[in-house]
């Protein structure tokens, strides 16, 4: 899903402003999907342009304006079709793998050290989304439980590979 269609199915539920949309993305698809977080607003304009979403202002006394989107006919159409167009797997891309591959140019101890900052970014991922897991558990539905599940076996699965490659470099030596 791009994330035109991520931010129309957070509004699906109800009116949302910019913030709060923000923090629902960064506890759920800011893990597992790629998708840029600094695009959120850029996208609720085009799609307010496209008229898929509509904005009203709320006035705030001592507190700056809320400005809150709410999703439009077209747009529950838009994020209807999206969510039912057939899924196919993606190519997935992996930066380590993509250096991996290159690996007989460098050094045994630059390699070594590639790849054990790799597996720190990764570490650096599980403990986010393990601190994601109490607003998770008590949040999301059991669809969304899901997802943060497949993630969670998806960083484990990780994990283990980048061990196993940390190891084949190991035999080198």
């Amino acid at each position: 899903m791009d994330l035109q269609s991520v931010l129309l199915g957070f509004l699906m539920n109800k009116s949302m402003t910019g913030y709060d949309l923000k923090k629902a993305f960064s506890i759920s698809f800011s893990f597992f999907s790629g998708l840029s977080y600094g695009s959120i607003y850029p996208a609720l304009k085009k799609m307010e342009t496209q008229g898929l979403v509509s904005r009203r202002m709320e006035i705030q006394d001592g507190a700056p304006n809320r400005k809150i989107y709410t999703i439009t006919d077209a747009g529950k159409r838009a994020f209807l079709d999206s969510l039912e167009s057939p899924v196919v797997p993606e190519q997935p891309r992996n930066p380590l793998l993509m250096k991996l591959f290159f690996f007989e140019h460098l050094s045994a101890e630059k390699r070594h050290t590639i790849t054990v900052h790799y597996l720190d970014s990764i570490e650096e991922l599980r403990k986010r989304l393990d601190a994601a897991r109490p607003e998770v558990e008590a949040c999301a539905d059991r669809f969304q439980y899901l997802c943060f599940q497949f993630g969670l076996r998806f960083v484990e699965d990780l994990t283990r590979n980048v061990f196993e490659i940390i190891k084949g470099l190991k035999t080198e030596d």
